[in-house]
């Protein structure tokens, strides 16, 4: 039977009486399924196929675009209801379905008038979506028909205002009723466009695991996706903003006269004063041994050369390239001038991968930069730290690692060791070790195996 392409659709303002899932994200409720037969089911539910969100917000006005499919695993045409939950006061800008393997964009109609076409679209077999608020902070579409073994794809797009308190603003976007879905979600995704005009302090996402990529003191952008799951929690989002050089924030919950819960966010802002900068000593340690050789050396080359273009004026820096023994670039450490750092790109790009790992050799070298009577005598003592590139497998001179480890933790001048681990064959049981009691933190890339 051919269908017209047509969809229509009405703001109708009545209540539903719908239980709890609709404060979940789209879903749709079927009307009337086949019956069971005997040992048997006639009827699958309809399963969500991806899930998109992208989100802009805008000094405060907050614009989200849903885009969702649907598929009827089923035989024959099902009608159902699709329901969405709005936040209060958010206001729809555009609702859009696949007709006919078209997007369609909705006709507004007065509700009398919605109902009627609807009804002699279905007694005609034709393709409409009906928009009806549904009660407080909810919306409804009917539509029919959901095609067998087919997807139904749907667009909507609304605008609310955030609310801040104190500095403090949250974004919440209804996500659990992705759960109903017959199958697991082959993708769920979710971005938000973070844009302010005054200095952010705190981005927060307590309910999902979220990259966050800050643009400057004003933008940031937060990012989630997940892949064959059902997701059981709303997506929420929390940032202050503040205009003090470190923005503090406290949130605090109580229900009864129990004791409560409080969330201190503390943090400094992304745009520093460069004369505020403290300035450091840092000596840059890179594992040039034959293990080193090919595409792990130019990775680590690669990493070097741009902390080295990302230092500061003020700082001093050193270089020590290792491999059967430790070689120092300079004597000692050296002023971050334009001269001193083209000297040390010169040096880095020239570097091969030969020999042995002489490892606690070369951390010690590096250590002994920061126990000059230079650095002692001084009151003003800058802080140091040793940037350690390498795979991890000491093979040259001590290859004990409880002894490199005590070598590194019973410094009289406080050091820390910033570890990356370069390869998919990084001594990480070393590294960490080094990490942990040097009070840093150890990176790796490509990281698949661990040597004991």
């Amino acid at each position: 039977m051919s269908r017209v392409g047509s969809t229509v659709m009405a703001f109708v303002l009545l209540s539903l009486g719908i239980s709890g899932v609709v404060r979940g994200d789209g879903l749709i409720i079927i009307h009337n399924p086949p019956t069971r037969v005997p040992g048997h089911f006639t009827f699958a539910p309809l399963e969500v196929t991806y899930h998109n969100v992208n989100i802009s917000i805008d000094n405060g006005v907050a614009v989200t675009a849903v885009d969702q499919e649907f598929y009827n695993p089923n035989a024959q045409n099902l009608e159902g209801t699709y329901i969405f939950p709005l936040p209060e006061g958010a206001t729809i800008d555009k609702f859009s379905m696949d007709v006919d393997g078209k997007m369609t964009d909705a006709e507004l109609l007065s509700a009398d008038r919605a109902r009627a076409v609807y009804e002699e679209i279905v007694r005609k077999q034709r393709d409409p979506a009906l928009l009806e608020y549904a009660g407080r902070g909810a919306f409804k579409v009917r539509i029919f028909p959901i095609a067998p073994n087919s997807h139904k794809h749907i667009k909507l797009k609304y605008t609310q205002l955030i609310k801040s308190d104190g500095g403090v603003s949250e974004y919440l976007y209804p996500l659990n009723t992705e759960k109903f879905s017959a199958r697991p979600l082959n993708r769920v995704a979710v971005k938000v466009d973070l844009k302010t005009s005054t200095p952010i302090k705190n981005v927060y996402c307590p309910s999902h695991s979220v990259e966050v990529r800050r643009d400057g003191a004003m933008r940031a952008v937060v990012g989630f996706e997940d892949r064959n799951v059902r997701p059981d929690s709303d997506f929420k989002l929390i940032w202050s903003q503040d205009k003090d050089p470190v923005g503090l924030n406290v949130l605090t919950w109580q229900t009864g006269s129990d004791d409560g819960y409080f969330l201190l966010m503390a943090s400094p802002g992304m745009e520093v004063d460069k004369k505020k900068v403290q300035p450091r000593d840092i000596c840059f340690v890179l594992d040039t041994s034959g293990s080193m050789s090919g595409a792990k050396l130019e990775q680590a080359k690669k990493a070097l050369l741009f902390c080295l273009n990302n230092l500061n004026s003020q700082d001093r820096f050193e270089v020590i390239r290792f491999s059967t023994e430790a070689e120092n670039l300079f004597d000692g450490l050296r002023s971050a001038s334009p001269e001193n750092i083209s000297k040390a790109e010169v040096f880095v790009k020239d570097l091969k991968a030969i020999g042995g790992t002489a490892i606690y050799d070369a951390l010690g070298k590096a250590g002994r930069l920061f126990r000059n009577d230079e650095r002692e005598d001084r009151s003003d003592v800058r802080p140091g730290a040793i940037i350690f590139l390498t795979d991890g497998q000491p093979t040259i001179g001590e290859t004990n690692e409880d002894k490199i480890v005590a070598s590194v933790a019973k410094r009289s001048v406080p050091l820390r060791i910033f570890s990356f681990g370069i390869g998919t064959d990084v001594n990480t049981h070393l590294l960490d070790r080094i990490a942990d009691k040097t009070n840093a933190f150890t990176s790796t890339c490509c990281r698949k195996k661990t040597w004991r």
